[in-house]
Formats: structure tokens, sequence, C-alpha cells
């Protein structure tokens, strides 16, 4: 029976991973590095970056860079879904086409997050 919930739980971490790809990619497009000296990594304590016009979005590139989301519990990764969806919603500065898709993101992503929600407490 361990094995089940584990080969679950895998499936899940890889399903929400590759949810995450989405807010990676939009957010990545949004955020320009090139005048960075910390190459994209954000730090709280820096005035530069929290007053850094991409900080939020830079932010969430750094926590939630591919590498370190291998590793997360699935949880962590509920909690990076959550707070893209947050995110997203949140900018106005993709293109119209975007927004259809990122609207459609946003409902799967809250389908699943109901489901995980209501399946949890079971």
């Amino acid at each position: 029976m361990a094995s089940e919930t584990s080969s679950n739980a895998r499936t899940l971490k890889a399903y929400v991973s590759d949810l995450l790809e989405y807010p990676r990619l939009i957010i990545g497009r949004e955020v320009d590095f090139s005048n960075c000296r910390h190459d994209g990594h954000y730090n709280m304590f820096l005035s530069e970056c929290v007053e850094c016009r991409f900080g939020d979005a830079c932010q969430w590139l750094d926590e939630h860079r591919t590498p370190r989301l291998n590793d997360a519990p699935l949880d962590e990764l509920v909690k990076a879904l959550n707070s893209a969806v947050d995110y997203l919603q949140s900018t106005n500065r993709q293109l119209q086409h975007e927004r259809s898709e990122t609207r459609a993101w946003i409902q799967e992503v809250r389908r699943f997050l109901r489901s995980h929600h209501d399946h949890g407490r079971s």
C-alpha cells in the first residue's frame, strides 16, 4: 500500500511541476535580467532588489526554479501554484492572447487545488 501512495505522490508532484512550467515561462518573459548585478537571484535584504520593478517576479522565479522544485515536497509545490495564481492574476502586462491562456491555466490550477484540498480531507 505504501508504494501505491508514494507512486500517487510522485504522479501528483510531476503534474504540479508541469503546471508550474507555464508561470515560469510567462514570468520569465517579463523579467529583464540584463542589468541585474545578482544574476536574477532575489535578495530581500537588498534595497535594489526590493525596489526593482521586477522584484516580485524575480522573487517568484528565484524561489521556484526547476532544480529546487524537483526535491520539493508536494505541499511546497502547491504553495508555489497558489503564489503563481496570485501573481498572474495581479499582473496586466500580458498580451491579449496570453490572457486567455493564463485564464485557462488559472482555471486548471484551481480545479486541481480544489480536488487536492478535498482529497486531502478524506
